[in-house]
């Protein structure tokens, strides 16, 4: 039994001495195993002082380049520190611009907490005595007419409620949720003024909010104040990003409406040839009929023909005649389609509105391709452009 105890405790520790041919056997075995792990028959410590000698390969190079730049990428700790202390800053700036600082004094919080309570139990009469007596020593604390307003609405006293609470609005000016509630409110009893009060409110704090804005310009237009309606909408188109083009180009055809009623021809004008700059690949038939109809307006006939021709599919094409055709054959030549029109002269076309002088050789000759689809409005406002600038010429 002992000398099995020995063998085992030679076998665990084969660099300590031994006493038997078992423990001899061991070293070579590891130095074997470490010979096989090679490939070269050169051991793997001798090739890292190689290595180490001649430099590091290539693979080990790009590491470190890539260790070298995450450790630049990477901020210091005194960069860390100022970024938190910035964010730390913005944050509590955030929080007291959210947070409107309340002018109740702490010895009426308790009353005001305890008239809160008496609303919820449904003691009104007790909530508003309560509600009163603050107000009376703190007249600029806001919480107190909100509470009251509370009661009233609970009561079914609209009008009442709806006054507390533009008093306890004005008093904490910054709620622009809290305006856009009152607007609402001053609708439903139908004024329409102290609505578009409210939303200026709120603009005030928000002035991006395309929905505030959208909202008061209607409100505007109800009450018959075009301009200020009109500036509003502008304003919104100003707003509008860049993938908002259906919105866009919806607005800006109700303001060129708007504008056209109003006789300001050029107001409708620069709204449409904006649109029309921003988002080409959204102009409807109904659009090019509104830019045409506004130039025409406007007396800038080569403007409306050239909408039409861009945006209807109509192509107008100059051609040039060497001999004088006979009248009876062009007439026959320009029924069929396309329609051919001379320059300067009347329109060769089988309308019956319009006719054709005779040809004189070497004149210019206008293709006329309309195709099918093309409204009748477009159509005739082509014929009045191509009438004013002198290509048709009218019957008498």
């Amino acid at each position: 039994d002992e000398g099995n105890v020995l063998t085992e405790e030679i076998a665990e520790d084969p660099d300590g001495p031994s006493t038997s041919g078992q423990g001899l056997n061991v070293a070579p075995e590891s130095h074997s195993e470490v010979e096989e792990e090679t490939s070269d028959g050169v051991s793997k410590s001798v090739h890292r002082v190689f290595a180490s000698m001649m430099g590091e390969n290539e693979e080990e190079e790009d590491e470190e380049e890539e260790e070298d730049e995450e450790t630049l990428e990477q901020p210091t700790a005194g960069d860390v520190f100022a970024l938190e202390m910035v964010l730390n800053r913005e944050t509590k700036k955030m929080m007291k611009e959210k947070r409107p600082r309340s002018k109740l004094p702490r010895a009426l919080r308790g009353l005001m907490g305890e008239a809160n309570i008496r609303f919820a139990r449904g003691e009104h009469e007790e909530a508003i005595l309560m509600c009163m007596e603050i107000i009376r020593q703190a007249p600029l604390a806001y919480e107190p007419f909100s509470t009251l307003a509370m009661i009233y609405e609970d009561q079914g006293d609209m009008e009442k409620s709806l006054q507390f609470e533009l008093i306890a609005a004005h008093l904490n000016p910054s709620d622009t949720e809290e305006w856009v509630r009152l607007a609402e409110m001053s609708l439903e009893q139908d004024n329409i003024k102290q609505a578009i009060f409210c939303y200026a409110k709120a603009l005030k704090y928000d002035p991006t909010n395309v929905r505030y804005l959208w909202e008061r310009s209607s409100l505007y237009e109800q009450l018959g104040e075009h301009k200020l309606a009109m500036d509003g909408y502008r304003r919104i188109l100003n707003l509008l990003t860049p993938f908002d083009g259906d919105r866009f180009m919806h607005l800006a055809r109700d303001m060129a409406k708007s504008y056209y009623e109003a006789n300001d021809i050029a107001a409708a004008i620069e709204i449409m040839e904006e649109a029309f700059g921003k988002h080409q690949n959204l102009v409807s038939v109904e659009d090019v009929n509104i830019a045409a109809e506004l130039y025409i307006s406007n007396k800038q006939y080569d403007k409306a023909l050239a909408v039409i021709t861009d945006f209807s599919g109509i192509v107008l094409e100059k051609k040039e005649e060497e001999e004088e055709e006979e009248g009876d054959s062009s007439l026959e030549n320009e029924v069929q389609a396309p329609v051919e029109m001379e320059e300067g002269q009347e329109s060769a076309t089988d309308r019956p509105d319009c006719a054709r002088e005779t040809p004189s050789p070497s004149s210019e000759k206008v293709t006329c391709s309309i195709p099918e689809g093309v409204p009748i409005d477009i159509t005739v406002k082509l014929m009045v452009c191509l009438v004013h600038l002198n290509i048709l010429e009218p019957l008498n």
